[in-house]
C-alpha cells in the first residue's frame, strides 16, 4: 500500500486537507459507531451474567477489570502506534473487541473466567481506539477543520454507546438471548475492522502530519502539562467529573425526585447525537475559547435546574437537554483546542491528544468514588452542589487564566 505524503506541522494549515470526503469520513464514522456499540455492551453484563447463573454483582468485577485494562491500553497505545501506524493499530483494536464479544457470548459455557478475559480485551481494545481515533483526524486535517470532524467522531461514539444497551435488549428478546446479541456485536467489530482498513486505503494519497513522538513518556507528559496545553486538559478532567457523576448516580437522583432515570439517558443520548451531527459543519467557525465558556454556562444552568427540580418531568427533560448541549459538545471543543495549541507551540500533537484523553479518564474514573462517598454520608443533593461548584471552577479558570484569553478572541 502506498505511503501517505507527510507534512511538517508549520505547514499544516495550507497543505493538509480542508475536510475528509464522504468516501473516507463515512466508513470511519461507521467503524466508530460499531466499536462504541461493542464497548457499550458492558451495560448488558448485569443481564447476561444472571442468565448464566452468576451473581449480578459479578458485572462489577468484569467492568473493574475493563477499567484497569483501559488505563494500561491508554498508556501504551502511542508506543504501539509508532511501530504499527495509527489505522493498522485501530484495526488491531477491532480484533481485540471482536474477541471480547466472543468471550461474553461464551459466558454460559465458560463462566466467570471468560467474562473477566472479555472485560480485559474490551478495555484494551477500546482504549486503543479512543486514544488513537482522534489523532488520525488531527494528523490529516487542517487545524481549522478539526473541530467539525472531532464533533462528528464523538457523535458517532455517543450514538453507538448510547443505543448499545437498548438495541441489545431488543435483540435479546427477539433472537433468543444475550449469546446471540454478543455474537452480533462481534460481527459488527469485524465489519469495523474492514471499514478501518478501507479508510486507510482511501487516505493513502492524502498528506498527513509525520507520525513521530507518539509514545507517552513522563517527560513528554510533563511538557504538555507545563505549557498552555494544560488548560484544556484540566478543564476536560473537571468536566468529566460532572458527566460521570450525573450518569453514575442518575438512578439515585431519579428516586429522590420520583422520576425515571431512563428519561435522562434517552434524552441525553438523542440530544447529544442530534446536536453533534447538525452543528458540526459550522461549529468550527467559532472561537474555541468563547465556545468553551458558552458550553460551561449551559452545563451550569442544567445542574442548577436539576438541583431546584422537585418532581417535574418537564424540568427534568429541559435540564437534560441543556446538559447534553453543554457537556455534549465540550469534549470535541477542548480536544480541538489542545491539539491546535500543541501544534502552535511545537509540542507533539499526538502526545497532547493522549494526555488530554488521560485527563478525561482521570475525572471519569476518579469522581464516581468521591461522589459515592458524598452521597453515602449526605445524599444526592450535596453531590449535585459539588458538581455545580466544579462547573463554576471551570468557568473561573476559563475567564481568568492568561493562556485562555487568546483563545476567546
Amino acid at each position: 500500500m502506498a505511503t501517505a505524503p507527510t507534512v511538517e506541522a508549520e505547514n499544516a494549515q495550507t497543505e493538509l486537507a480542508e475536510r475528509w470526503p464522504l468516501r473516507i469520513l463515512v466508513p470511519y464514522l461507521l467503524a466508530a459507531i460499531a466499536l462504541a456499540m461493542a464497548y457499550g455492551s458492558s451495560f448488558l453484563l448485569a443481564d447476561a451474567l444472571p442468565a448464566a447463573g452468576l451473581a449480578p454483582s459479578s458485572a462489577g468485577t468484569v467492568v473493574g477489570a475493563g477499567v484497569i485494562a483501559t488505563l494500561v491500553g491508554a498508556a501504551f497505545a502511542g508506543r504501539w502506534a509508532e511501530r504499527m501506524g495509527i489505522l493498522p493499530l485501530i484495526a488491531g483494536s477491532c480484533v481485540l473487541m471482536t474477541a471480547a464479544m466472543v468471550c461474553f457470548a461464551l459466558i454460559p459455557q465458560a463462566g466467570m473466567p471468560i467474562a473477566v478475559i472479555g472485560g480485559l480485551l474490551l478495555g484494551i481494545g477500546w482504549a486503543i481506539f479512543y486514544m488513537m481515533a482522534p489523532i488520525q483526524v488531527v494528523q490529516s486535517l487542517r487545524p481549522s477543520a478539526r473541530l467539525e470532524a472531532l464533533t462528528l467522531l464523538s457523535g458517532s461514539q455517543m450514538l453507538g454507546m448510547g443505543f448499545s444497551a437498548p438495541l441489545g435488549h431488543w435483540l435479546s428478546r427477539h433472537s433468543g438471548g444475550m449469546t446471540v446479541v454478543f455474537a452480533i456485536y462481534a460481527a459488527a467489530c469485524v465489519l469495523a475492522g474492514g471499514l478501518v482498513l478501507l479508510t486507510r486505503q482511501r487516505l493513502a494519497r492524502y498528506p498527513q502530519l509525520a507520525l513521530k513522538a507518539v509514545a507517552l513518556s513522563l517527560p513528554a507528559i510533563v511538557t504538555v502539562l507545563k505549557a498552555r496545553t494544560v488548560l484544556p486538559v484540566l478543564l476536560m478532567g473537571i468536566a468529566a467529573c460532572t458527566f460521570t457523576g450525573l450518569s453514575t448516580f442518575q438512578s439515585l437522583y431519579g428516586q429522590s425526585r420520583g422520576l425515571s432515570p431512563d428519561l435522562f439517558f434517552i434524552t441525553f443520548t438523542v440530544t447529544t447525537v442530534v446536536l453533534r451531527f447538525t452543528i458540526a459543519p459550522w461549529i468550527g467557525r467559532l472561537p474555541l475559547g468563547r465556545l468553551a465558556m458558552g458550553l460551561f454556562m449551559l452545563t451550569l444552568c442544567s445542574i442548577a435546574l436539576l438541583i431546584i427540580n422537585r418532581s417535574s418531568a418537564a424540568l427534568y427533560i429541559a435540564a437534560t437537554v441543556l446538559f447534553a448541549a453543554g457537556y455534549g459538545l465540550t469534549y470535541a471543543t477542548l480536544n480541538a483546542m489542545v491539539v491546535n495549541l500543541a501544534e502552535a507551540i511545537h509540542i507533539s500533537v499526538p502526545v497532547a491528544s493522549q494526555v488530554f484523553t488521560l485527563g478525561y479518564f482521570t475525572g471519569a474514573f476518579g469522581f464516581p468514588y468521591v461522589a459515592g462517598t458524598l452521597i453515602a454520608h449526605s445524599g444526592i443533593n450535596l453531590a449535585l452542589f459539588i458538581m455545580l461548584a466544579l462547573v463554576v471552577l471551570n468557568l473561573g479558570i476559563a475567564a481568568t487564566a492568561p493562556g485562555f484569553r487568546q483563545l476567546r478572541r
